[in-house]
C-alpha cells in the first residue's frame, strides 16, 4: 500500500517532484466546450500555490439518478431495501455501503492505458466506470461515493489532501458525512484509496482518534494546526522515518499514509482534468522505471491484493489479515490471464489493449 511499511522504496531520482501550474485551455472551433482551467504537470519541485489548487474553479453536478443509485445498491452492493434501512439506522448503512464498495469496485489505473482518449472522458464515462465496477482512482471513486450517498439522503462533501512524500498538494479528494450521528457530527468516508477503510471515521476526537483494524493495517487519526488530520498507520521499528513518523500518547509509532484539509472544500470536477494531464504525460513517458505505479488494488476475501510496477517488472502483493505479506513478480501475460479469469467487468478487448500498452514484458 501506499506507505506502509512493507513497500518497496524508491531512490531520490525515481521521486521526481512534481508541480501543478494553472493555464487556461485555448478555445477551439472543434471542441464544443467552454473555457476552462487546465493543470499542467511540470518537473519542478515546488507545492502549488493555493489559489492554484484544483477545487476553486468550475464545478458540474455529478450525473446520478436517485433510480440509479438505488438500483446500484441493491445489484451491485447487495444491499436490500436501502432506503428502509437509511431510516432505521444510517450509521449502519453507511458502514455496510463502504464495505461494500471496497469490494466492489477496485482501485485502479488500468483505465490509463485502457484509452486514448482518456483527456476526452466526461462525468458520464465516470459514472460508467463506477457502475459497471470497473473501479478508478480516487478522483473516480469518491466523486461517486459522494453522489450515491447524497441520493440517499446523506450531506455529504469534498475535501482535498496528499500523499506524503508525493509533492503535488491536492492530489487526493476525499469525502466528509457531516451531521451523521447528531447536528455538527463528522465522519470521514474514504473508499477510493488502496489503503483498506471500510467504515466511517467519527472525527469528534480532540488530538488522536482510538486504534482502527482494517484487512492487515491498522490505523490512527491525528488532528493538527491549521485543520490538518492525519492518517497514519502502524510503524515498525525497522522503518520509522522521522519526516513521515508520528507518535501517539502511548509512545506508539506510526507512519504517516494521507494528509487531508479539514478546513478546506473542494468541487470534484477540476480533478479531472489533472487526472487527464497527468495521465497524457505517463502515456508519453511509457519507459521503466515506473515503481510504485498502481495497476489495480482489491480485497479478495480478508486479504487484499496489489499488482504494482517496480523497476521493470510487475509485482503481485499478497497482504494477508495477520500483516503477513506474499509478493513476487508477475509476467504481463500471466497478469492478462488473471484479470480475464478473475474479472469480468472488463472485456478482453479492453485488457487486450491495456496490455499492448504496457511496457512490461
Amino acid at each position: 500500500m501506499e506507505g506502509d511499511n512493507q513497500t518497496p522504496t524508491t531512490s531520490p531520482a525515481q521521486r521526481r517532484l512534481m508541480q501543478i501550474d494553472r493555464m487556461t485551455e485555448p478555445a477551439s472551433a472543434n471542441v464544443h466546450r467552454p473555457e476552462r482551467p487546465v493543470y499542467k504537470l511540470v518537473m519542478d519541485g515546488k507545492f502549488i500555490t493555493k489559489s492554484a489548487r484544483p477545487g476553486n474553479s468550475e464545478d458540474r453536478p455529478y450525473p446520478m439518478t436517485r433510480d440509479e443509485a438505488l438500483h446500484f445498491m441493491k445489484n451491485k452492493l447487495n444491499i436490500s431495501d436501502p432506503e428502509t434501512q437509511f431510516a432505521k439506522d444510517k450509521v449502519e448503512l453507511l458502514n455496510r455501503v463502504i464495505e461494500r464498495l471496497k469490494k466492489t469496485i477496485p482501485f485502479t489505473n488500468l483505465h490509463s492505458f485502457m484509452t486514448t482518449q482518456l483527456w476526452d472522458l466526461d462525468e458520464y464515462d465516470l459514472k460508467r466506470h463506477m457502475l459497471s465496477g470497473e473501479g478508478g482512482i480516487c478522483t473516480w471513486i469518491n466523486p461517486f461515493t459522494k453522489a450515491l450517498l447524497e441520493r440517499l439522503g446523506y450531506k455529504v462533501h469534498h475535501i482535498c489532501g496528499y500523499n506524503p512524500g508525493v509533492p503535488i498538494w491536492d492530489n487526493h479528494i476525499s469525502t466528509i458525512v457531516e451531521d451523521l450521528t447528531h447536528p455538527g457530527s463528522l465522519h470521514l468516508v474514504d473508499p477510493g484509496t488502496r489503503r483498506p477503510l471500510n467504515a466511517a471515521i467519527p472525527l469528534d476526537f480532540e488530538k488522536e482518534s482510538p486504534e482502527y483494524r482494517f484487512n492487515f493495517l491498522t490505523s490512527k487519526f491525528f488532528k493538527e494546526k491549521g485543520g490538518r488530520l492525519i492518517w497514519c498507520a502502524r510503524a515498525s521499528t525497522m522503518t520509522l522515518n522521522g519526516k513521515y513518523t508520528m507518535y501517539d500518547s502511548e509512545g506508539k509509532a506510526w507512519k504517516k499514509q494521507l494528509v487531508y484539509f479539514m478546513d478546506e472544500r473542494r468541487n470534484w470536477y477540476p480533478f479531472i482534468r489533472i487526472n487527464a494531464e497527468f495521465y497524457r504525460a505517463v502515456k508519453d513517458n511509457m519507459t521503466p522505471p515506473f515503481n510504485g505505479l498502481v495497476f489495480f488494488a482489491y480485497i479478495d476475501g480478508d486479504s487484499i491484493i496489489n499488482v504494482l510496477a517496480y523497476g521493470d517488472s510487475i509485482v503481485k502483493q499478497l497482504y494477508k489479515p495477520d500483516g503477513s505479506l506474499e509478493q513476487g513478480t508477475i509476467s504481463k501475460q500471466e497478469l492478462l490471464r488473471f484479470f480475464k479469469e478473475r474479472f469480468p467487468q472488463y472485456s478482453n478487448a479492453a485488457l487486450d489493449e491495456v496490455f499492448s500498452i504496457c511496457p512490461f514484458s
